[in-house]
């Protein structure tokens, strides 16, 4: 699972969550409290808000062509620098710090 937070001025809310879902992805399921994708090589993206941050859980189908791989990567990347405002470096900093502690 991973965690994203969230940066000053970009609000942790359902109605963006499901904005920017359908926005990059086209359409989601709900399970509870959770917002479930599936898009190119994703096979299930299983996402929720817990508090200030948004928890992510994926499945992929490692038998994809290297054309849909990267251009679902390049659509989550984007979906997730929109909703949380830091880019794929400043998320993968996070990462790291919060690994180290």
């Amino acid at each position: 699972m991973r965690e994203y937070r969230f940066k000053r001025g970009f609000k942790p809310t359902k109605e963006r969550l499901e904005e920017q879902i359908v926005r990059h992805f086209g359409e989601f399921e709900k399970d509870g409290e959770a917002y479930i994708v599936r898009y190119g090589a994703i096979e299930e993206l299983r996402m929720w808000l817990d508090g200030k941050v948004l928890k992510v859980e994926s499945k992929t189908n490692p038998n994809i062509d290297d054309s849909t791989a990267m251009e679902t990567l390049r659509t989550y990347n984007r979906f997730l620098d929109e909703l949380t405002g830091y880019t794929a470096k400043e998320r993968k900093k996070h990462m790291m710090k919060d690994a180290e502690s």
